[in-house]
């Protein structure tokens, strides 16, 4: 008889990526405007510091995964980390918004890095835990659907809440000061909710993987399952950095809207992004994860090309409905995506016996920010290549384009090679359902 995974567990471990998900989506869509706008960085310089905390990542994330194998803890090996990152996030992005103190380069460059710091420390333990306490390929998809739901409340906030609050207040210093102390309480609420609500899972011990680190990440690197999931996500993450980051500079120049009507776009984007989970969910037990990830990205594909045609004062009915279709696409790539990392993490310790998750969510958690740093740097180079004049309230038209390029055409092409890509994709699902006891206590 297969034991379920408690409702609470599974809801808990899902609020961490409330937290999650309003750092990575409001710093997508706000961040570079934020700096270039008010801080008053140009364009690549703002672009290359962002980059140079992705860099920064690179000597983080991998031993983070490393330590946290190897932690043995009354609270696991996992949850002590998320209690570090819920305190030194939320400072971080308090920080970051706030009146820079030292030279407006180096406070910035600080922040990131506090960031960066508190992030590694939350997503690389966080990421390692669906399949140590789930053996059921289904329960986590379960999970993980939980994830994709809190991802959509938080892409709520940054998508929608956070431009409509910055915009409501005028949009200088002050509004970003406010922003970044209502994301501070969030992340905390999010990451320390988890902590907490997660604390009746009980995670049997199993052998630890004690081979080099070296040896280690040569069989990581050399799961075709785990090396085709990067490469999509490599695609999927630079398309979505270089998209999401355009947004404020699309909306307000080349459709004419305002911070206030982005944040209503976000709404109708994640709404149907939830709306959509349920049917999503479904779709991957009768069809699988690969099929449901080819249509959900060729879906966003399509739509992506389709702000090409796009003009100024398009009719706002139309773009809240291009809006409410791309959070029905993301959802599905999003869901298929991390419940594909669980089930590349299950099959391996089910051939080797021996865990390595931290080293998996590293791994893909450095590539994930790797990906969004150069996203961001391409974004910038585009802009300021393209005569973008972060003082002035109309661009010329090179600019408006260069827009039109990081909108929309760049993450498309993005976007369909990974479909090449996809079809490669072939990690046999059904031998991943177990019908033992999935996580019995100590």
């Amino acid at each position: 008889m297969r034991k379920k995974l408690g409702a609470v567990v599974v809801f808990g471990w899902g609020l961490g990526s409330l937290g999650l998900a309003v750092i990575h989506n409001t710093l997508n869509v706000l961040l570079l405007p934020y700096l270039t706008v008010v801080v008053g960085l140009n364009p690549a310089l703002a672009g290359s510091l962002v980059l140079a905390t992705k860099v920064y990542d690179l000597a983080t994330d991998l031993p983070m995964g490393w330590i946290t194998d190897r932690t043995h803890s009354p609270w696991g090996a996992r949850r002590p980390y998320l209690v570090a990152a819920g305190i030194l996030t939320p400072l971080a992005l308090f920080m970051l918004f706030a009146e820079p103190s030292l030279s407006p380069e180096l406070w910035v460059l600080a922040a990131l890095i506090l960031y960066a710091t508190g992030y590694t420390l939350f997503n690389v333990p966080y990421l390692s835990m669906p399949a140590e306490l789930s053996m059921d390929t289904h329960i986590r998809t379960r999970m993980v659907a939980w994830r994709s739901l809190f991802i959509a409340a938080g892409t709520l906030f940054g998508v929608a809440i956070a431009p409509y609050l910055v915009g409501a207040l005028g949009g200088g210093s002050d509004a970003y000061a406010t922003l970044g102390l209502t994301m501070a309480v969030v992340v905390a609420l999010a990451f320390f909710g988890c902590v907490w609500l997660t604390a009746a899972a009980r995670v049997p011990e199993t052998a630890r993987d004690k081979s080099p680190t070296i040896a280690q990440l040569q069989v990581l690197f050399g799961n075709p399952h785990f090396r085709t999931l990067l490469l999509i996500k490599i695609s999927h993450l630079l398309a979505l950095a270089i998209g999401a980051g355009s947004l404020f500079f699309f909306f307000r120049f080349a459709l004419g809207y305002d911070l206030q009507t982005l944040g209503v776009y976000g709404a109708a984007t994640t709404f149907a992004w939830a709306l959509s989970m349920p049917v999503w969910t479904r779709l991957v037990r009768s069809r699988g994860k690969r099929w449901g990830y080819f249509w959900a990205t060729l879906f966003y594909s399509v739509l992506t090309l389709s702000w090409l045609f796009a003009e100024y004062g398009e009719p706002l009915g139309l773009v809240l409905l291009r809006g409410a279709l791309f959070g029905i696409a993301s959802g599905g790539m999003l869901l298929m995506g991390n419940a594909m990392l669980q089930d590349i993490m299950d099959a391996d310790y089910r051939e080797s016996g021996e865990r390595k998750n931290g080293l998996f969510a590293g791994s893909y958690s450095l590539v994930e920010k790797l990906s969004g740093g150069i996203g961001v740097q391409v974004l910038g180079l585009v802009l300021a290549f393209t005569g973008f004049d972060r003082a002035a309230s109309e661009q010329p038209e090179s600019a408006v384009m260069g827009i039109y390029v990081t909108a929309a055409l760049i993450p498309a092409v993005l976007m369909v090679l990974s479909l090449f890509v996809i079809r490669r994709y072939s990690l046999v699902e059904s031998r991943l359902v177990d019908d033992e006891v999935e996580a019995p206590s100590h």
